[in-house]
């Protein structure tokens, strides 16, 4: 008797999301005791339609659900509404979502809400404090409660649901998917490795978060004035996110300063290639912190807390927090020695393998 197929609905809203369901989505779309539909929501637009288009994927629906400057809770209620009314016509046996954005707690709540199995990848990050990162820290800790499959990445992510007395039956420990898809893209561009001409360190720099918006990103832009009056030798590229709460005190701040070259967010394989070519990389970023290990760049950590702290126990990383004088000392110890730079990039790549997606698809598909 052939086997009845397990009806899987896979939703992304952001871009971040979908970098790091691409290779899951590649793998469902390979089983055959899979029936898969993938969901866009549209919580973010222009960054998530050049990566379907880098990888080809075509989302079955699009729910279309971001307008101008509207509210978490529009967001939320929006995707809440059109996911019901999806779940009546496909009724799938599990509803698949990553991370820890307001796409995932109102699909999750939506699932929920109608007894349907939620599958949530890159379960268990925490930093200890629910308002940092805010609404993040909330939305991941919510779908815990519910969730019938936590993909968690790391042993400590394991143990962080644990000690929340998540049930151990519902918790895998899969890797971060992120490495499997940093994979895809270096098999893509390595017949087309090029290498960075340019005689400086390069420092790239991102940096969006909303806990630093205002003071944090002034401070940033700071340190990159003190430090290009000291070395000639160093050069730094900031792709500058489109928010005004960035862009306009980026701009003002650095925009006619020698040695920074400000530009458009960059499309994800440019984004891997200008890391690669990178000296140094400040972030806020979490994905950015997952992927630094596979490319073995060090990360200065431009928050107070990170729900990452493997980055840091592998020695990829360092918590520097926006302070000014902080970021300036710890990339100057970088720059000056070269035996601590090669210590930080020495260590194992604490994310995993790059088969996350293949574990995930064969727990989700079992019995």
């Amino acid at each position: 008797m052939a086997q009845l197929k397990k009806k899987i609905l896979l939703a992304y809203g952001t871009r971040p999301e979908l970098i790091k369901l691409v290779p899951l989505i590649f793998e469902l779309k390979k089983r055959k005791t899979a029936e898969l539909l993938v969901v866009n929501t549209g919580q973010h637009k222009e960054m998530v339609t050049e990566l379907e288009t880098i990888f080809s994927i075509t989302p079955d629906v699009k729910f279309n659900v971001m307008t101008h400057d509207q509210s978490l809770n529009n967001i939320l209620s929006n995707i809440v509404g059109k996911a019901n009314d999806l779940f009546s016509k496909f009724n799938p046996d599990i509803v698949v979502v990553q991370g820890d954005t307001t796409t995932v707690l109102s699909m999750g709540i939506a699932a929920f809400n109608r007894n349907i199995h939620v599958a949530h990848v890159e379960a268990g990050l925490r930093s200890a404090d629910i308002y940092n990162p805010y609404p993040e820290e909330f939305n991941r800790r919510v779908i815990s409660l519910f969730a019938r499959y936590n993909f968690v990445p790391t042993v400590l992510t394991a143990k962080n649901l644990r000690k929340e007395n998540v049930r151990s039956s519902t918790i895998f420990i899969t890797g971060n998917t992120v490495v499997d898809s940093l994979h895809l893209v270096l098999n893509k561009t390595k017949q087309n490795k090029t290498k960075n001409t340019s005689t400086k360190k390069r420092i790239l720099i991102t940096a969006h978060r909303r806990e630093n918006h205002g003071r944090g990103i002034e401070s940033i832009c700071n340190a990159v004035i003190r430090l290009l009056k000291t070395y000639k030798n160093i050069e730094f590229v900031w792709p500058v996110h489109p928010n005004p709460n960035v862009a306009e005190v980026v701009y003002s701040k650095l925009g006619k300063t020698q040695g920074v070259n400000l530009c458009a967010p960059l499309s994800y394989i440019e984004l891997i290639k200008m890391m690669r070519e990178s000296y140094l990389i400040w972030t806020d970023s979490g994905g950015i912190q997952e992927e630094a290990p596979t490319l073995k760049k060090p990360v200065l950590i431009l928050r107070s807390v990170t729900e990452r702290p493997e980055v840091i126990a592998s020695g990829f990383g360092k918590l520097i927090g926006t302070n000014t004088s902080d970021i300036v000392n710890a990339t100057i110890a970088l720059l000056n020695d070269t035996k601590a730079y090669n210590k930080m990039i020495s260590g194992k790549n604490p994310f995993g393998d790059g088969k996350a997606s293949i574990r995930i698809a064969d727990t989700l598909l079992k019995g």
